[in-house]
């Protein structure tokens, strides 16, 4: 087998490394606003969904042309949930840090209602970066699928509470880049859910 090769195991795996970083970084320089954050992050399920797949293509290219077909659902969608997000982060600080141990049990309440608007927050985006649907129509089916597979709603939980902690303990290389490589792990589990509903006839595929 030749390892240097171009479609050699390392070409191959250095091509979804360069992927999965680019992807972030684009991400990162969409979501500067705060507010288009939710676009970004669906465009870069989209690049990223096809990656899993080795479909990419032009990475920047189609990164974009997700972020504007995606942008006024994202919107739609992304303004409430970081405000919510914002809400539960702020309580979680607040009882967690400054309360102290008095007010264990809000500090416990707001962790999970901060982890659980992550999750939500990918499932959302994924199932816009895969399916046609309104903003409300797309926020039903994310419940619905985080719902039906608890364990990978699990991991993904589990993947967005080490993207969170990574990002807080060492900030100047994962703000760049972490998003790229979590969302590439989280991609491979949309796929997967993805494709058992559509192999089971329980939604079609439309992108």
């Amino acid at each position: 087998m030749n390892w240097f090769g171009i479609n050699s195991p390392l070409a191959r795996g250095i091509n979804k490394l360069v992927t999965m970083l680019y992807a972030g970084i684009l991400w990162f320089l969409c979501s500067i606003p705060i507010v288009t954050m939710g676009a970004a992050t669906a465009a870069l399920y989209e690049v990223l969904l096809k990656a899993v797949k080795d479909q990419e293509g032009y990475i920047a290219q189609s990164f974009f042309q997700a972020f504007r077909q995606n942008l006024k659902q994202g919107l739609q969608l992304g303004i409430p949930m970081i405000f919510a997000q914002v809400v539960f982060g702020f309580n979680l600080f607040y009882y967690g840090i400054l309360g102290g141990k008095r007010f264990w049990l809000q500090t416990v309440v707001f962790a999970v209602l901060s982890l659980l608007t992550l999750t939500a927050f990918s499932y959302v985006f994924a199932v816009m970066a895969k399916f046609e649907n309104t903003a409300a129509g797309h926020f039903r089916m994310a419940v619905a699928v985080m719902i039906r597979y608890p364990g990978w709603t699990a991991a993904i939980l589990i993947l967005q509470a080490l993207t969170v902690f990574l990002t807080w303990f060492f900030v100047y290389f994962p703000i760049f880049f972490i998003m790229g490589i979590s969302g590439y792990m989280q991609a491979a589990v949309f796929d997967h859910i993805f494709r058992n509903l559509i192999d089971r006839g329980l939604i079609e595929e439309e992108r």
